[in-house]
């Protein structure tokens, strides 16, 4: 919808210049032409008034259309060197509980690789989260161990990292203390991942929760990972955007690692699938729509073949 609806504004706008350089061709002034072309917009917007599909203000002054901007996002992660292998994983048959609660994993296996392009689902609170923490040597496993090459780098985004920021800071001041960035490399970072020029000057605190995560993912593309996880990542992102982290993601050369519910997003990266289940971690056979169907089935519901159950 708003692909086409770019796309009926810039028809709209090519029409209008088109009418001004042929009426300034026929003799009239700019000013002259300008005028005409005002004229006929009112018209316009007289005649969408009658059919009730627009409602302007009374005496509200017509202007000429502008020429509709281009929303450009575009993510980069830089790619890592090389990497011998083992890179990250866990071994051993690992095993985790809280205290005092019923096991989460028993005999998990896992590791990957800078090809490595994996999507782990499953269902809320079966562990996907505490998984990754596992993964990430944040939590130590009652049997089992964590293993990763001693100069890897992970860089890891989720729902909170906007909440790791430093609040005080405006976006261009956070990136240039912790980076050493200039002032104009700083705030062309922060273009790049789609935060609004006016955001990138003003305290971090007052940024909405999509601006937060624009510059929480301008500090990972900073910090230059061999590894991303990414926990949720396309909440408070516009479709341009997750797209743009998709594409991002198939150009980058290091291992990828999404934990998500956006099917969009799992779908764009072509990753493998992984399945959080029976308190283990297991490769499932098939793409996401295949997984879909198996969990609706699990759930007792009808699956749905184009308008036939």
């Amino acid at each position: 919808m708003l692909k086409q609806k770019r796309k009926e504004q810039q028809k709209d706008y090519d029409k209008q210049e088109k009418r001004l350089k042929e009426m300034k061709a026929h003799g009239k002034s700019s000013k002259q032409a300008e005028k005409k072309a005002k004229e006929a917009l009112t018209r316009k917007q007289e005649k969408g008034q009658k059919k009730g599909a627009m409602e302007p203000e009374d005496n509200e002054p017509v202007e000429l259309l502008k020429k509709p901007k281009e929303y450009v996002v575009k993510f980069t992660f830089p790619d890592p060197p090389p990497l011998n292998p083992p890179i990250l994983g866990l071994h051993s048959s690992v095993k985790f509980g809280y205290p005092g609660q019923p096991l989460l994993f028993k005999s998990v296996d896992f590791g990957i690789d800078l090809s490595s392009r994996i999507a782990i689902v499953g269902p809320n609170g079966v562990g996907k989260t505490t998984f990754l923490k596992l993964l990430m040597g944040e939590i130590e496993p009652i049997e089992g161990e964590m293993r990763k090459n001693h100069r890897l780098r992970v860089g890891m985004y989720s729902q909170h990292s906007a909440d790791q920021l430093d609040l005080e800071e405006s976006p261009v001041e956070y990136l240039q203390r912790l980076f050493n960035l200039n002032y104009q490399d700083a705030r062309k970072t922060l273009g790049r991942f789609g935060l609004v020029s006016y955001a990138h000057t003003i305290r971090i605190k007052d940024l909405s929760g999509g601006q937060k995560s624009r510059v929480a993912f301008a500090d990972l593309s900073c910090r230059e990972p061999d590894v991303l996880i990414m926990d949720e990542p396309t909440n408070n992102l516009d479709i341009e955007s997750i797209d743009a982290l998709a594409d991002a993601m198939n150009a980058y050369q290091g291992g990828v690692i999404i934990v998500s519910h956006d099917a969009r997003l799992i779908l764009e990266t072509e990753c493998q699938l992984w399945v959080v289940e029976d308190q283990t971690i297991n490769e499932i056979d098939g793409d996401f729509d295949d997984y879909k169907r198996e969990v609706l089935e699990s759930l007792g519901e009808e699956v749905m073949q184009g308008n036939k159950p």
